[in-house]
């Protein structure tokens, strides 16, 4: 908050200011030369003449003045005072503990004492945070997740530049997502005041700590559910484990607790005889006096399919691309991946739904063979493809006046894509991403296409496709003209530990590939299986009757709880196709009918969706103050605990460094742009024109 103080004001000019006395000058010699022999105005009162006189005076002498561009200069002492960022823990970890009534009641009103007796000094700003930082939130201990590094990462682009005096953090300590806050945060000189909450005591609980299993198997097949579970203080008690499906337990096993910290390492193996999304629910029986019953049970979703899709990765020499795609494809598990050197390739491709061309050079007998084959194809080119063969493969796509040399080329995504969407940190950043290698030439598309990618070179936008996608009657294919998505994985690693955004790229892209090729002329595309904390997304296509995408007709979606309430949607019209972002769901099953009317026909598409329900706070209950302590000293602060939080007031005071910033800031403005100024010259005229008229003159 600025307090700002006056400490100078005065007129500049732009021409010398000893041009002022000619002004005056020019005022008195129009006026009294308009006044001089004026003889309508001999009967007319001695006062009124010179009112009049000194009117005019006024209003040639101003505007005289404003010809010499006068400036009115002022000098500001502006105060800016400390900032105090009070934030506050959100995560359901807080109230895991004997003394959780506390925490929703004294301690939020000792918090809000602390809050206004530093706002007596101090500019306080408050927020809340579990995954992320949010300053609307209410504090209700309602975070799924807590990530502690995203308050120091928040704080640091927040409040830039910005006179922060401290901060207060108040917090278990605990976290679940992110790094270490002890590592993350940055010495920045700023004192942190931590105020410690929950109990660092382990209490008599049992923890179902994570049940790790694949999330896709196949029908018939027997996958291994791994459990691993804690039981803390209670020695001599005893707990069974369950696995329920379909409302029947399918596995059983007692467990008697012989020490304080009792560890459960279980690996079971279940069969997959269902097709679909399968809930599987593993629980641990409760006992007595646990401090919370939320973290003995989790539900696991496995899809069950008939087969597994088999993507073929071909290549003229190894790179590192290839490593690449091979780790994004087979995050999706319903597809799995064979790379091979095209020089040892036998040529049976029928086993592959998608073929993907690493580099289109060395045997060509092979290669026009996998081209005029009815497989959906990805070529991938660099410096090193046979840019001449490939023209004449015609594919869809061209180069031309091709010299052997390549650029950097940046990606920029065609936002008016009709085949699939991306989710917005995705969309961010590819287009954001570092430059693919690319062939320099002209690029040309011989047939109708639908580039995805455009190129982008030394920050100027073109219309050369940098990836395209082509489909005809029986056969997909995609050129992407630049080889380096290694490189965007290790880039989104570096900056967030997860490689999401890649992978949704290279997935989305192989998923319109490989998929068979589909007749029915409303498609609906969406997952099986979502977190609570994750927005609920649809996909749809419509065709008619030559199969050629319309979006004229309005899509409806109905979404069923497992209460039989009933949520509806209207779809977003894309370029050519459909869109909708749900929102986010409680955990639980759902279902879904989607139906457009196209003619006289109504087509539907019904399924089904899970979402899960994220349980990692109750899996960590003890408290953890070192890392508070840590924070603290690294931060020049101080660690509290609610019994002395008050004091935290008295100890910023003390602190001399939180200091109030004083710097000077000067203005110029025109006075030319004053409107009073103006309406001060048009009220002087307005009175003369006036007196003037009145007493027989105009």
């Amino acid at each position: 908050m600025l307090s700002t103080l006056l400490l100078n004001i005065n007129i500049v000019t732009e021409y010398a200011i000893g041009f002022l006395p000619i002004c005056i000058l020019m005022g008195l010699v129009y006026a009294y030369l308009l006044y001089r022999k004026e003889n309508r105005f001999e009967e007319v009162n001695t006062w009124i003449k010179r009112t009049m006189f000194i009117f005019r005076f006024l209003v040639i002498t101003i505007l005289c003045f404003l010809l010499l561009s006068p400036f009115i200069k002022t000098i500001f002492n502006n105060v800016e005072k400390p900032l105090i960022v009070i934030v506050q823990d959100n995560s359901a970890s807080i109230l895991m503990n004997k003394d959780s009534l506390f925490y929703k009641t004294t301690y939020l009103e000792k918090l809000k004492k602390i809050e206004q007796e530093i706002e007596k000094k101090y500019e306080v700003k408050t927020y809340t945070f579990s995954e992320h930082v949010t300053d609307q939130s209410p504090i209700d201990y309602q975070g799924k997740i807590t990530n502690l590094s995203n308050v120091f990462n928040d704080m640091e682009s927040r409040f830039y530049n910005q006179n922060i005096g401290a901060i207060i953090l108040a917090t278990d300590g605990i976290f679940n997502e992110g790094t270490n806050p002890v590592f993350r945060s940055k010495q920045t000189g700023i004192p942190v005041y931590t105020i410690a909450l929950g109990d660092t005591a382990a209490q008599k609980d049992i923890i179902l700590q994570e049940v790790v299993a694949n999330k896709l198997t196949f029908l018939g097949n027997k996958f291994p559910v791994e459990i691993n579970a804690l039981i803390q203080e209670a020695s001599s008690e005893q707990t069974t484990l369950e696995i329920i499906h379909h409302d029947k337990t399918i596995y059983s096993k007692n467990f008697i607790v012989n020490t304080d910290k009792f560890t459960i390492h279980e690996t079971v193996l279940l069969e997959a005889n269902d097709v679909g999304m399968q809930q599987y629910t593993i629980k641990l029986s409760s006992i007595k006096n646990e401090i919370s019953y939320t973290n003995n049970v989790k539900n696991i979703y496995i899809d069950v399919l008939d087969g597994r899709q088999n993507v073929l990765i071909l290549a003229n020499a190894p790179h590192p691309d290839l490593k690449a795609l091979k780790l994004s494809i087979e995050h999706n598990e319903n597809y799995k991946v064979t790379t091979q050197l095209l020089s040892t390739f036998d040529g049976n491709i029928t086993p592959f739904s998608l073929i993907i061309v690493h580099q289109v050079a060395g045997n060509k007998t092979m290669l026009k063979k996998i081209n005029e084959s009815s497989t959906s194809i990805w070529y991938i080119l660099d410096h090193q493809s046979d840019i001449k063969f490939f023209n004449a493969l015609q594919s869809g796509l061209t180069i031309e006046n091709y010299q052997g040399q390549s650029n950097d080329v940046l990606p920029q995504v065609n936002e008016q894509f009709p085949l699939f969407t991306f989710s917005e940190k995705t969309l961010q950043f590819i287009n954001s991403a570092t430059p693919l290698l690319s062939v320099f030439g002209t690029f040309k598309t011989t047939e109708a296409g639908y580039p995805l990618l455009y190129q982008k070179i030394r920050n100027i936008s073109t219309e050369s496709p940098l990836m395209t996608f082509f489909q005809n009657d029986n056969k997909k294919m995609a050129v992407l003209a630049g080889e380096g998505i290694w490189r965007w994985r290790m880039m989104e690693y570096k900056q967030t530990n997860k490689q999401e955004s890649v992978n949704e790229f290279i997935n989305k892209t192989v998923q319109f590939l490989a998929v068979k090729e589909d007749k029915s002329k409303f498609r609906f595309i969406t997952k099986n299986n979502f977190l609570e904390n994750e927005e609920i997304t649809f996909n749809a296509e419509l065709y008619n009757d030559s199969y050629e995408l319309i979006n004229e007709p309005e899509i409806t979606l109905e979404i069923t709880d497992e209460l039989a309430h009933v949520f509806k949607y209207n779809f977003n019209k894309t370029s050519q196709a459909y869109f909708l972002s749900a929102g986010i769901f409680n955990a639980g099953t759902y279902r879904y009918t989607a139906s457009v009317k196209t003619g006289d026909k109504v087509l539907t598409e019904k399924g089904r969706f899970q979402v899960a329900p994220i349980l990692v706070e109750s899996n960590n209950t003890v408290a953890n103050h070192q890392v508070l302590t840590n924070i603290s000293l690294k931060h020049n602060g101080q660690l509290f605990y609610p019994s002395n939080m008050q004091d935290i007031p008295k100890v910023i005071d003390q602190n001399n460094n939180i200091a109030a910033i004083i710097y000077e800031e000067k203005d110029l403005k025109e006075m030319i742009h004053f409107k009073w100024i103006f309406t001060f010259v048009l009220l002087l005229l307005s009175i003369e024109w006036f007196l003037r008229k009145r007493n027989g003159a105009y």
